[in-house]
């Protein structure tokens, strides 16, 4: 199979299995394919130190760094981390920053895009 450009969108609240299970399909993907995972929204917070395991959910710590060891690219909507006045954690994986504008050229040059 081709390598193919490949985006998982992580727009919603990590207070789910959603952030988790989407962390874990795009280590899979990463395996074969070039990845961006992007945080949008609500979905930022996953970026912070929330502690998960706190409420029964897995952390996302090992998921991160896969990601960093197959060089995948993460993204944080800068917008989304300014309106929330967050702070992301400290990752094995560079955390970029991004204007909406640059994200969204991201997504129009992807050719799949994985929506959680």
């Amino acid at each position: 199979m081709a390598k193919k450009k490949v985006v998982v969108i992580i727009k919603s609240n990590p207070f789910s299995w959603k952030a988790f299970e989407a962390l874990r399909q795009s280590v899979g993907l990463s395996m074969e394919h070039s990845l961006s995972v992007i945080f949008l929204k609500d979905g930022v917070y996953t970026l912070t130190d929330w502690k998960p395991q706190m409420i029964g959910i897995e952390p996302i710590d090992k998921s991160m760094e896969a990601l960093g060891m197959m060089e995948a690219s993460v993204i944080a909507e800068e917008e989304a981390i300014r309106e929330r006045g967050i702070k992301p954690k400290d990752w094995p994986v560079e955390v970029q920053v991004k204007p909406k504008d640059d994200i969204c050229e991201i997504v129009k040059e992807a050719e799949v895009v994985i929506t959680w």
